[in-house]
């Protein structure tokens, strides 16, 4: 169909409707434009500062946790200078005098510590606390130790607290005001000892002549022998025939002879130098006898010897007694020093043999000497009518405990249930046996076991430590008080 001309408009009629007529629109898409650069830049804008929230976050958790490590790292500070490493307390050392040794102990302990330029330690006492500061604080600020990064630091208090410590440890970032502080108490605790490892221990010299041999029992190790002395540049000359174990010396340059013996099963010169001497070992704790626990026991003296068999008794001092045979004690011998006690022919121990606390070291007027042959069992053994309350049966462990006297053995003693604990045992003749402990010389005196005397060692090692026995002690961590605390 064909299409209609336009009627133009001087021939359209009057009244006649106007064609509409469509025009482009012009500025929309700039507008558009816009739009999205402003939301562009709002997302662009939105994302930075995200980005920029997370980082300086991000940031705080790290010198948060950088804080939380330099506290850790400062407790196990000084968990370290804590324990038996850094502090040794004396046996028997009072109570309210344990925060003194840990002072002292930490003073020598810190003094060429290199970690802070100042002083490393101090002290502060008043009426209601008694505090050590590592290291000390500044005048209006807090000084730090710092650690390896040189960034993160720390600074701690130790408090006497009751009879226990209380410790603080704070820690910071330099780059940071954050910081985090920790909390942990220690308790007073007895050292851990290697002492009873040994077969043959003593703070002196050790000789062995004639045929003499120390053995172990079950185990060959058990059968090893320890010098301390450093004085003596010879600490352990074996003349006799065999020790089973090794042997260690603490002088690192100390010499060990062994011409013609057994050392750790072997006899070979080389092989005894390259694997069972050994040099600069570090030194155990050996221990403090405190014959308390038996005394009470011991309520009966005897100042003559007037029986075959004596039951929980005491011999006062300067008694000098001889028991010629068949003798048999049972449960404590208590000896007073000064004495010299001589137990001859046949001798049957069923306890324990203790001396007196704090006697004076006289190597000539306080002896035990045993010239016959002794059998011993433990206070284990011991019936009711001897120990009706249980209680001695509890103090195992120990055969003889005499600090400051001279024990010597002459004859043999069968097995032996303890330790044999003096401060200069001798063995000789055909002196001999078991012995269910360790042999140890507490002083720097010459242990000698000449002879045929032959030894047997069947220690138990540190599982059980003897009755009457006691150590050095030091602090450690109570299990369940660490805690984050407000810095």
């Amino acid at each position: 169909m064909a299409r209609a001309a336009a009627i133009p408009a001087t021939e359209r009629p009057r009244g006649t409707p106007r064609a509409r007529v469509s025009y482009r629109r012009r500025g929309v898409a700039s507008v558009i434009a816009m739009m999205y650069v402003v939301l562009f830049s709002v997302l662009a804008l939105g994302f930075y500062a995200s980005v920029t929230t997370s980082a300086q976050v991000a940031g705080s958790e790290q010198y948060a946790s950088r804080s939380m490590l330099a506290a850790e790292s400062g407790m196990q500070f000084i968990r370290y200078m804590l324990s038996q490493n850094g502090v040794s307390i004396p046996y028997g050392t009072p109570m309210d005098q344990r925060f003194d040794e840990v002072y002292n102990d930490l003073v020598s302990k810190l003094s060429t510590y290199t970690g802070y330029s100042g002083t490393v330690i101090a002290r502060v006492t008043t009426a209601t606390s008694d505090t050590i500061y590592i290291p000390p604080d500044g005048v209006g600020a807090h000084n730090w130790i710092y650690l390896e990064d040189s960034g993160s630091r720390f600074r701690a208090t130790i408090d006497k607290y009751g009879t226990k410590l209380r410790v603080k440890t704070w820690g910071r970032h330099i780059n940071s005001s954050v910081a985090r502080c920790i909390q942990l108490d220690y308790d007073y605790a007895q050292n851990a000892t290697s002492i009873f490892n040994y077969g043959v221990a003593s703070k002196g010299k050790i000789v062995t002549g004639g045929s003499a041999i120390i053995t172990g029992a079950t185990d060959a190790t058990k059968g090893s022998v320890l010098s301390t002395v450093t004085s003596d540049p010879n600490p352990v000359v074996i003349g006799g025939k065999e020790v089973s174990g090794d042997i260690s010396i603490t002088n690192p340059t100390g010499t060990v002879s062994y011409s013609g013996a057994a050392v750790g099963g072997t006899t070979d010169p080389a092989l005894i130098a390259a694997y069972h001497i050994h040099k600069g070992v570090t030194s155990p704790d050996f221990p403090t006898v405190d014959s308390t626990a038996f005394t009470a026991f011991a309520t009966t003296n005897i100042t003559t010897v007037s029986g075959s068999t004596y039951t929980n008794v005491y011999i006062p001092a300067n008694s000098n007694l001889t028991f010629s045979g068949n003798t048999t004690f049972k449960g404590v011998l208590y000896i007073k020093a000064p004495n010299k006690i001589t137990f001859g022919g046949n001798v049957t121990i069923q306890g324990t043999i203790v001396v007196e606390n704090n006697a004076a070291f006289d190597m000539t007027n306080n002896q035990l000497n045993f010239t016959g042959s002794v059998t011993a069992s433990g206070m284990e053994t011991l019936d009711n009518t001897v120990d009706p309350t249980g209680q001695l049966r509890k103090l195992t462990g120990s055969f003889v405990l005499a600090p400051n006297f001279a024990v010597n053995f002459s004859g043999d003693f069968g097995t032996v249930a303890g330790s044999i604990i003096g401060s200069r045992i001798s063995m000789s003749g055909n002196a001999g046996g078991t012995v269910k402990g360790s042999l140890i010389n507490l002083d720097n005196t010459q242990m000698t076991l000449d002879g045929s005397s032959d030894v047997t060692i069947a220690s138990t090692g540190t599982t059980n430590y003897p009755a009457g026995l006691f150590f050095p002690g030091h602090f450690s961590p109570i299990p369940g008080s660490y805690q984050e605390v407000q810095p």
